[in-house]
């Protein structure tokens, strides 16, 4: 897979997945729009363009603001004059039983997992429309089509973004725009972080292969979709799980 000379924006790229992803990209010569909510860790990914003689800039975004959005499309448009690849990675989990669920934790979820996607894929299928080219790839979940035992606005959330997907490929394919999803199942990631050895444990037995995924083997199945190798795949779900069942505990249990 080769990225050489094109652009491509990864949202959440400070960490997981994203900074998986956006250090490949540099690998593979692509100029790199990093965008997060937070920037502190960024330097990381500075560094390592510096070293590969990339192209690399950091953006700080929060991904439900719509006009942040455009502003940060358009700047990196000033930068480099075109976008060619969108990686819409950026995501939050918040586990907790229906009963617990205020629309505080319904909103910030649905608007960032669902509305932060929908604001990227609007905003850059504008210059993509002009170039009649483009590539977008979204981060779904496992989730999104089994479930998860306390975890219903997280896989409503990540079902909504695979509708999306499905949608824009069919409405952006006119103009050469491939818009695909990866559908993770556990990754290795902060978003993990909180769970005890016993939990980790659990996760393990669940999955065939017997471990969670690292963020760099998720990375490689979103280039992938995104790469020129792909170019008769749009519309498409490529599920990077291990061959992951959820186990179901009874609640009352």
């Amino acid at each position: 897979m080769t990225f050489t000379d094109l652009t491509a924006i990864v949202t959440g790229a400070n960490s997981g997945i994203g900074r998986a992803c956006a250090q490949e990209l540099l690998r593979r010569g692509a100029r790199v729009a990093g965008v997060d909510i937070r920037t502190d860790g960024m330097d990381i990914l500075q560094e390592a363009a510096g070293r590969q003689g990339a192209s690399f800039w950091s953006f700080p975004c929060d991904v439900r603001d719509a006009t942040a959005v455009r502003n940060t499309v358009e700047e990196v448009l000033q930068r480099t004059g075109r976008i060619d690849v969108v990686l819409n990675i950026a995501g939050v989990t918040m586990d907790r039983p229906l009963s617990r669920i205020d629309e505080a934790a319904y909103r910030k979820v649905m608007d960032i997992n669902v509305g932060g996607t929908f604001n990227f894929c609007q905003a850059a299928a504008v210059p993509m429309k002009k170039q009649r080219s483009g590539s977008i790839v979204c981060t779904s979940s496992v989730t999104a089509v089994y479930g998860t035992q306390m975890g219903c606005i997280y896989g409503a959330s990540k079902a909504g973004v695979l509708g999306l997907t499905k949608s824009l490929s069919l409405e952006l394919a006119a103009w050469n725009i491939r818009v695909n999803a990866v559908a993770p199942g556990v990754v290795d990631t902060e978003m993990v972080a909180h769970l005890s050895p016993k939990e980790r444990e659990a996760c393990a037995r669940s999955i065939p292969l017997g471990r969670m995924a690292k963020p760099e083997e998720v990375a490689q199945a979103i280039l992938f979709l995104a790469s020129p190798e792909a170019s008769y795949i749009t519309g498409t779900t490529l599920y990077v799980d291990g061959g992951y069942r959820p186990v179901f505990v009874p609640a009352n249990q």
